[in-house]
């Protein structure tokens, strides 16, 4: 939680100057680029994140590493991390960039789960019909789950729908589970006959 609160400061700090400056996209993709450069390399994530590591040697190798691939904005924020000793903080505020520039531009993404595939067809008029219940622009992100039998089962943001036929079977078997507890009945009728 301190870790979020903490990233949450730097994210608005550079979102907001990427917003002046009309980078907001660019600006989430360099992010994204040298947090993937991080992932992709444990010598350089360990190097990157290592405390003990003095700050003018990481400043100079950061800077001759991203020197024309990364714009000032970018290459003077990850100086500024590392001056503050925030370094660990850069997967954090690159995620937290995300969900700011999908709130700046009234997007949300949908994690739909069904039980088959959807076709494009299926898939966009599920956005459609999703982005007028929302009020913003829904991404969708699909994902196959046998497990739920027949419906589908969405989330955007915090908000969940369970519209699966194994979500309704369970709904079923917690209203029975309670009607006997309720009862002491055990029987189907819940007259004890």
């Amino acid at each position: 939680m301190f870790k979020e609160t903490v990233a949450r400061r730097y994210s608005a700090a550079l979102f907001a100057l990427a917003k002046d400056a009309g980078t907001i996209d660019a600006t989430v993709r360099e992010l994204d680029t040298f947090v993937a450069a991080l992932k992709s390399d444990p010598a350089i994530a360990e190097f990157f994140g290592s405390p003990v590591i003095e700050r003018a040697r990481k400043t100079g190798l950061l800077k001759s590493a991203i020197s024309g691939r990364a714009s000032e904005l970018i290459s003077g924020f990850l100086t500024l991390l590392i001056a503050k000793r925030r370094e660990n903080l850069v997967e954090t505020i690159a995620r937290q960039m995300h969900e700011l520039s999908d709130e700046d531009a009234q997007r949300a993404t949908a994690h739909i789960a069904t039980p088959a595939g959807l076709d494009r067809a299926e898939l966009a008029d599920l956005a459609r019909r999703l982005s007028n219940v929302y009020k913003r622009t829904i991404v969708p992100q699909a994902k196959v789950d046998p497990g739920i039998l027949g419906g589908a089962v969405v989330q955007v943001g915090d908000k969940y729908v369970d519209a699966s036929i194994a979500g309704k079977l369970e709904a079923v078997r917690r209203h029975l589970l309670a009607h006997v507890d309720s009862t002491g009945s055990t029987s189907p009728n819940g007259k004890g006959t």
